[in-house]
Order: C-alpha cells, then sequence, then structure tokens
C-alpha cells in the first residue's frame, strides 16, 4: 500500500513539474514577443452591454493610440446609385499624457488624464510584461491565455494573448459607468511604422 501510495504521488510530482515548465516556457515566449513589439495596427468590435462598434486602431508604445470608429452613412448620387460612407465621426486618441475623445460630428472633444483609464495599463508594455513576470494566468485554455491587472486608480483589466501566436487578442474590463466593455482585435498587424505626430490631439475649432 505504500509503495502504491509513494507511485501516485511519484506521477503528481512529475505531472506537476511538467506544467510548471511548459508554463514557464510559455511565460518566457510571451514576454519576448511583447518586448519586441513596438506599433500594433489591426481592426476591432467593442462591445459595451447590448452596443457593439467597430473601428481601426493604432498603437505605439509607451501610451500613444489612436482608434477611428466606424460610422457607415447610405449617401447617393446623382444617378441615384447608392454606396456606404464611412463618416469617422469617433476618434479616440491618447498622447501619453491626455485621453481624448473627439466627436467631430458635435465639434466636441473630451479630454481625460490617462493615469486614470484603464489604458495607462493596456498602453505601457512594462507594466503588461511585469504582470505577466510576476503573476499567474487567471484564464488558460487552448486558444487563448488571460492576465487580470487591478490597479489602485483603475478597474481592472483582463488582458487576453492567443496560445499560439502570443499576440495581443484583445481586453475586459468595466467603463466609468460599470459596464462590462470587451474590446476583441482582429486582422492584427505587428511594427508598422507609425510617427508620433500621427496621435497627436486636434483642436475642437479644426473639427
Amino acid at each position: 500500500m505504500t509503495k502504491k501510495i509513494f507511485f501516485l504521488l511519484k506521477i503528481l510530482f512529475f505531472f506537476l513539474l511538467t506544467i510548471n515548465t511548459s508554463f514557464a516556457d510559455l511565460q518566457k515566449k510571451l514576454i519576448n514577443k511583447l518586448t519586441a513589439t513596438q506599433t500594433l495596427t489591426f481592426d476591432f468590435k467593442q462591445i459595451i452591454g447590448e452596443k457593439e462598434e467597430n473601428g481601426r486602431c493604432f498603437i505605439k508604445y509607451p501610451l500613444l493610440m489612436k482608434c477611428d470608429y466606424k460610422e457607415l452613412a447610405v449617401l447617393k448620387d446623382s444617378n441615384n446609385k447608392l454606396s456606404l460612407k464611412d463618416l469617422k465621426n469617433k476618434t479616440i486618441i491618447s498622447n501619453g499624457k491626455t485621453v481624448a475623445v473627439v466627436k467631430k460630428k458635435y465639434k466636441k472633444i473630451y479630454l481625460y488624464p490617462l493615469k486614470s483609464t484603464p489604458l495607462f495599463f493596456i498602453l505601457k508594455k512594462e507594466k503588461i510584461i511585469n504582470l505577466i513576470r510576476k503573476s499567474d494566468p487567471s484564464e488558460l485554455n487552448p486558444d487563448l491565455i488571460g492576465f487580470i491587472f487591478a490597479g489602485k486608480k483603475t478597474n481592472k483589466v483582463k488582458i487576453l494573448f492567443d496560445k499560439n501566436t502570443l499576440e495581443l487578442r484583445g481586453w475586459e474590463t468595466n467603463d466609468a459607468y460599470s459596464n462590462k466593455v470587451n474590446f476583441e482585435i482582429n486582422n492584427l498587424i505587428i511594427n508598422n511604422q507609425i510617427v508620433d505626430s500621427f496621435f497627436k490631439i486636434p483642436q475642437e475649432k479644426d473639427l
């Protein structure tokens, strides 16, 4: 009986050792992938409550981001031919210090300190790397790896990576009104050149 218990414990030990070694290897590769990533360009789908929005985003580490939200309008030309046009009436920009919500339709810009938003974590690569290095994943399945960041001044952020490519897949958090926000990344392109001036916040008079 003692030999049987010892044998089972030995199997359990090697099983746990294999799991830990496997995750350590995955962790190292994920950190290396992030370290080598300077910019991200992608399409996105954002769901807040029952509202779904789509668009295209550009991120440059550290702390720079620009997301154009699609708003399609049906236009009719002189020959009564219908076509769709993206009005791009809403844009969110981070210039490294401030987050601007630009609403061209109303010629308004709303400004928020970047540090007071979940984007401060999402756009700061070093914070994500430290989280991966020091934390166990909150989610690990055949498709995704997830880690949860809980800041002192911002809502919790669950950041998600593709388990196979190790690329950023999106994040989950809550907005200022406690609505759940799901942000999904598609068609990701890594390390396209983007100049810093691309993330300049416009003036309302120029809208």
